[in-house]
């Protein structure tokens, strides 16, 4: 999933990846794909590049819990999921290719043909678990307290000569003072100071949203993404409260139980907010549960 998130930095918002967010419904061994195999006698062990086919069971909670998915035709009458036309044979993989999720690729490595096994998916290895995130990741609104020299209209940088990228290191390395570089959302800096190793930058701050505004009390400025005011100074501490209208909860309810769909994301619902952090789950209904799949090796290719 995607989330806007405030930049610590230059309080603009960029997008991150929380964990999970991957599209792994389609990771599951799904009962429906037919594969037609012949069982040969071999000693052969599966490993990364082999092709596994296989009957599985798929129980959820405990060895012994609730039947979610089979590719045995009699299980799936006898658990009630029997569905006409559905074709029920064994399942085929190739692991190392990610096909499935990671939990149920790992429990294959090393099965022989006849081999029967439970394997267990915990939700780290399945479909992940509840994820704690920073509140300003996904709030809609919220404070945020930074130091006041952020909100300059120029940064200065000392940055190692190293570690700017390799199409600038020439341009860097026969850098005077009073040159200028294209910086990060192409803002200019201005070459303040030279050294052997290093190079000091003045850099315009123009993803500041107060750039060249005074910044007092009361103060707001606007971006595409996110709305801005001031609400206390203290020192060299000012603390804003923000509107992220990327927000997937922006002009929603944000609270515990709420759910709403990120932008190109699969569906969340809030599990528990603190004052700095909200817990969230991903939509699928295996999120959070222990997987036992009961498997039967039919082949190894």
């Amino acid at each position: 999933m995607r989330i806007l998130i405030a930049s610590a930095l230059l309080l603009t918002l960029a997008s991150c990846n929380l964990p999970g967010s991957t599209n792994d419904s389609e990771k599951i061994p799904p009962a429906k794909v037919p594969v037609q195999t012949t069982p040969v006698t071999t000693t052969k062990s599966a490993n990364t590049g082999s092709v596994v086919s296989l009957n599985y069971t798929l129980r959820t909670d405990s060895p012994t819990g609730p039947i979610q998915e089979t590719t045995i035709e009699s299980v799936a009458i006898s658990s009630g999921l029997y569905k006409t036309g559905s074709t029920y044979q064994p399942f085929q993989v190739v692991l190392g290719q990610g096909q499935v999720i990671k939990g149920f690729e790992s429990g294959l490595m090393g099965v022989k043909i006849g081999d029967k096994k439970t394997i267990k998916v915990i939700p780290s290895e399945g479909y992940g678990r509840p994820v704690i995130v920073p509140k300003e990741q996904i709030a809609p609104e919220f404070s945020l307290t930074r130091d006041k020299k952020l909100f300059e209209n120029i940064l200065t940088q000392t940055i190692e000569k190293s570690q700017f990228p390799a199409e600038m290191q020439t341009k860097v390395m026969e850098a005077k003072v009073g040159d200028t570089l294209t910086w990060a959302n192409n803002s200019v800096a201005k070459v303040a100071s030279v050294s052997s190793g290093s190079i000091t930058l003045a850099i315009e701050n123009t993803g500041n949203p107060f750039y060249k505004k005074e910044v007092k009390l009361g103060a707001v400025a606007s971006t595409a993404g996110a709305d801005f005011k001031v609400v206390s100074i203290e020192g060299n501490n000012v603390t804003l409260q923000i509107t992220n209208k990327e927000s997937p909860f922006f002009g929603k309810t944000f609270a515990v139980g709420e759910s709403a769909t990120p932008k190109n994301g699969n569906k969340i619902t809030i599990q528990a907010i603190s004052d700095t952090s909200v817990t969230i789950l991903a939509d699928h209904p295996f999120m959070a549960k222990d997987l036992y799949f009961d498997v039967e090796i039919t082949d190894i290719q």
